[in-house]
């Protein structure tokens, strides 16, 4: 019998794209809960409301940009906007306009707007909804290529401040400040790849506070290594297979990012997995590269605090076509390590970016 999710059950019976219950324009005294991610192509998403009364986006989770974007009612486009909801800032009573216009690049591509200022709430109940009041935001009149098509209207940055392009507290630093969200971290949580019938399709973002259901309790940190991403120093890379085990031990810093589907390495660490794989990294013609779907792998990440995390073939061999699979490696760009979706499946992530680290803990619930 496929294992169902209990927490998944009770945030929201519906589905993550819409919100089963009225926003109310008071702030709320909620400062800390949790939220149901859900995927959609690459990236996972959740809803949040701008404005009083709430007008309701679907934004996807961003670990490496800092702002709230949003589609604006000005955006006619129909290649750029089609089929999203757009904020119309006549309709808040809570509006500040800003006016700036902005060019802004992420992961997701190249975006323009001007910045306004307004309520957001986040969350999928009446009892877990976490209101920031007087955010700054981008009110997009033309989309980045990464949303076009995409079952999402915006984008949800939750890096640091120091990341911001619009030159306003990032999201979640700016409930920290005001005092609506009461501690300084927030955790995600991802499914195993195939875990239950959804087929690892789902997870929890819990804002405030240690998530009693998910995550095991004191997680093992790790200090940052950037004041605007979070960065970490990575001391060891090993990776085991059925024809070797392979390991460097020079530093080398790595991101995570929650819109990077795959582990983004340089050349030669790329080399290395393959190799413990018995593959020759010169033969591989397309990435993510195609690997029989038995293969066995696993990738250990070590760090200056002692910290050490793994990573296997669950969640880095995963279903192509046919009797095919992928191993969920690609090449970097730049010489780092990028630690994408495999990094969070099966585990809790916690991200702090007052305290400047981040935490791991297993996951409660596992098959």
């Amino acid at each position: 019998m496929l294992k169902s999710i209990f927490f998944l059950a009770c945030v929201a019976s519906t589905s993550a794209f819409v919100l089963p219950f009225q926003v109310r324009p008071a702030v709320t005294n909620i400062t800390q809960g949790g939220q149901t991610l859900e995927q959609t192509g690459l990236y996972f998403v959740a809803n949040l409301t701008v404005g009083t009364p709430g007008q309701l986006f679907t934004v996807v989770i961003d670990t490496r940009t800092a702002d709230l974007i949003v589609p604006d009612v000005s955006c006619k486009t129909e290649l750029n906007c089609y089929n999203k909801r757009k904020f119309n800032q006549s309709l808040s009573s809570s509006y500040y306009a800003y006016g700036q216009q902005v060019n802004y690049k992420s992961n997701l591509g190249s975006f323009k707007g001007f910045i306004g200022k307004d309520t957001a709430v986040i969350g999928d109940r009446k009892t877990d909804l976490i209101t920031i009041p007087a955010l700054k935001f981008l009110q997009v009149t033309d989309l980045g290529l990464g949303i076009e098509g995409l079952a999402a209207d915006g984008v949800l940055g939750m890096a640091f401040t120091g990341a911001s392009q619009i030159g306003g507290n990032s999201p979640f630093v700016q409930g920290v400040r005001m005092g609506d969200i009461s501690n300084t971290f927030f955790s995600i949580w991802l499914e195993h790849f195939n875990q239950t019938d959804d087929l690892g399709t789902h997870g929890v973002i819990y804002y405030g506070g240690f998530d009693p259901v998910h995550c095991a309790p004191n997680p093992s940190y790790v200090s940052l290594s950037s004041a605007y991403t979070y960065q970490v120093t990575v001391s060891k890379f090993q990776v085991a297979g059925k024809a070797a085990t392979n390991s460097q031990n020079k530093y080398i810093q790595a991101t995570l990012d929650t819109t990077t589907g795959q582990l983004a390495m340089p050349s030669q660490y790329i080399s290395q997995v393959l190799d413990s794989i018995g593959i020759n990294m010169n033969t591989v013609t397309v990435y993510p590269p195609i690997v029989p779907c038995d293969t066995k792998v696993t990738i250990t990440l070590g760090f200056l605090s002692g910290t050490t995390i793994q990573i296997t073939e669950r969640d880095l061999v995963t279903n192509a076509f046919g009797s095919a699979c992928r191993l969920q490696v690609v090449p970097s760009a730049n010489p780092e390590i990028i630690l994408g979706i495999p990094l969070f499946r099966g585990r809790c992530t916690y991200f702090d970016p007052i305290m400047e680290r981040i935490g791991f803990t297993p996951a409660l619930l596992q098959d």
